[in-house]
C-alpha cells in the first residue's frame, strides 16, 4: 500500500536481522530527520497537526526513533504522550502503540489519532451536537461565569458573544459524559484546533493557535458548527486516505500511580518528559482546559500532579518513572527519553542516577538544536540542546 510521503530509499531503513545499536549509531552520525523531505514543518501525516500543541515533538524524529529500536508488530509505548505524536507514528507504521497522560487534552487528541473511527458514526455525533446547540438554552448563571473565566485575558474578550455561547454549549455536551469514544475525541480534538488562532478556522478573534496570546480585531460572529464540520470532515478524509496499520490505546492517568494492566511486554519506551525549562502546559492550555472541564480550583490543584511542576523541587518522581518502565518491558526492550538541557538544568545528567538503579546500559547522547526555528512562538525558553537517554 502506499504511503502518506514520497521518498527515496533510504539506506537508513532498518535491515531484518540488524542490531538496534547499529540503527542508532547512525541515527545520530546521519541525523536523518534534518534531511530533505524529513526535515520539512510539515512532514508526515497530516493528521499529526488535527491538534495545535506546545512542545510537541517532530514527526520525523518520531518516525526515526521508532525505526530504529523496533520492528513491525512490536509495542511501542509513550509515557508522557502529549498529542500522541509518537503513538499515532507506531500505529502507522504497523506498531502497537500506547500511550499514558495525566492531561484530558492530550488523551482527547491521542486516542483521535490511533483509535478506530467511523465516518458515519462521527457524522451522526456531528448532528447530535449540532441539534444539542440549537435546541438548548445557556442559563444565565453559567454564561456569566463563562464570560469571567480567564488568565491573560477574559473568554468573554475572546468570542463573538454568540460564538461564546455555542462554544459553552459544546463544552457543556461533551461534560454531560467524559467517558468519550474515539469518534468523540476526533470531534473534540478538532474543537480544541479552533477553538483560537490566527487564521480564518479560529472561532476567537485574533490571537495564537497554540498558546491563547490576548486577543485584538474586531468581534465577528463564527459559527461553530459550521467551522467544526470542515476541520472534521478534512480529518476524517485523511484518516481514510492514510489509514493507521493497527489501532492503539490511549489511558488517562497520573504517570505516578500504576499504569494500566494491559501495557506489557513493550518493545520499546519511547517518550518526551516535560523540558524542566518548558513553559507552564496548564496555562498555554488553559482555553482548551477550560473546556475540558477544569475550573479556576483546577489549575491549583491539577498542577501539582503535573510532572513539569514536580521536576522544579526534584527528580525523584523518575525514580518511581523508570521503576514502572523496567517492569513493562521485555527482555530486550529499551526506553528512550527525549529531553532538553539549558543552562539550567542538564535533564540528562540529573535522571541517570536514577536510571542505573534499573538499567544496565545507560548512553546519553546530546544534539545541538540551537539553529531550530521558532515555529512563531517568541518564548522558546533557553533549551538549546536536546538530549536522547538511551536505557537497556
Amino acid at each position: 500500500m502506499k504511503r502518506w510521503f514520497n521518498c527515496k530509499t533510504n539506506t537508513y531503513n532498518r535491515r531484518k536481522n540488524m542490531n538496534y545499536l547499529d540503527n542508532w549509531n547512525n541515527f545520530k552520525s546521519n541525523k536523518p530527520f534534518r534531511e530533505l523531505p524529513f526535515s520539512k514543518r510539515n512532514w508526515g501525516h497530516p493528521n499529526h497537526s488535527i491538534c495545535s500543541f506546545y512542545g510537541k515533538l517532530k514527526p520525523s524524529i518520531s518516525h526515526f526513533l521508532i525505526d530504529t529500536f523496533t520492528n513491525k508488530n512490536d509495542i511501542v509505548l509513550d509515557c508522557f504522550t502529549g498529542s500522541g505524536t509518537i503513538p499515532f507514528e507506531a500505529a502507522l507504521m504497523n506498531r502497537k502503540s500506547f500511550g499514558i497522560d495525566i492531561n484530558p487534552i492530550a488523551v482527547a487528541i491521542t486516542s483521535s489519532k490511533i483509535g478506530e473511527t467511523n465516518k458515519d458514526s462521527i457524522i451522526r455525533e456531528l448532528d447530535l451536537l449540532r441539534d444539542f446547540i440549537k435546541n438548548t438554552t445557556v442559563g444565565n448563571e453559567v454564561l456569566i461565569k463563562a464570560q469571567m473565566f480567564g488568565f491573560n485575558k477574559k473568554l468573554e474578550e475572546y468570542y463573538h458573544p454568540d460564538t461564546l455561547k455555542e462554544i459553552i454549549l459544546a463544552r457543556e455536551y461533551f461534560q454531560k459524559n467524559k467517558n468519550h469514544n474515539t469518534n468523540q475525541n476526533l470531534i473534540i480534538s478538532c474543537l480544541l484546533h479552533i477553538l483560537h488562532g490566527n487564521r480564518p478556522y479560529a472561532l476567537s478573534r485574533n490571537s495564537h493557535p497554540i498558546t491563547p496570546y490576548a486577543p485584538t480585531g474586531d468581534y465577528i460572529y463564527k459559527d461553530l458548527m459550521e467551522k467544526l464540520s470542515v476541520k472534521v470532515l478534512k480529518t476524517i478524509d485523511n484518516a481514510i486516505l492514510n489509514p493507521i496499520q493497527q489501532a492503539g490505546k490511549v489511558f488517562e492517568g497520573d504517570i505516578l500511580n500504576d499504569w494500566n494492566s494491559e501495557i506489557q511486554n513493550v518493545n520499546a519506551i519511547i517518550t518526551s518528559p516535560p523540558f524542566f525549562d518548558s513553559t507552564k502546559f496548564y496555562l498555554t492550555n488553559w482555553i482548551r482546559n477550560w473546556f475540558m472541564g477544569w475550573e479556576f480550583e483546577d489549575f491549583e490543584t491539577e498542577k501539582l500532579k503535573f510532572i513539569d511542576t514536580l521536576q522544579k523541587k526534584s527528580f525523584d518522581p523518575y525514580d518511581r518513572i523508570l521503576a514502572q518502565c523496567k517492569d513493562r518491558l521485555t527482555k530486550d526492550g529499551i526506553v528512550l527519553f527525549h529531553l532538553g538541557k539549558s543552562h539550567k538544568k542538564d535533564m540528562g545528567d540529573a535522571i541517570i542516577p536514577y536510571a542505573k538503579k534499573y538499567f544496565k546500559k545507560i548512553e546519553l547522547y546530546n544534539e545541538d538544536v540551537s539553529d531550530i526555528e521558532k515555529h512563531g512562538v517568541e518564548d522558546k525558553g533557553s533549551v538549546n540542546v536536546h538530549q536522547y537517554l538511551l536505557m537497556s
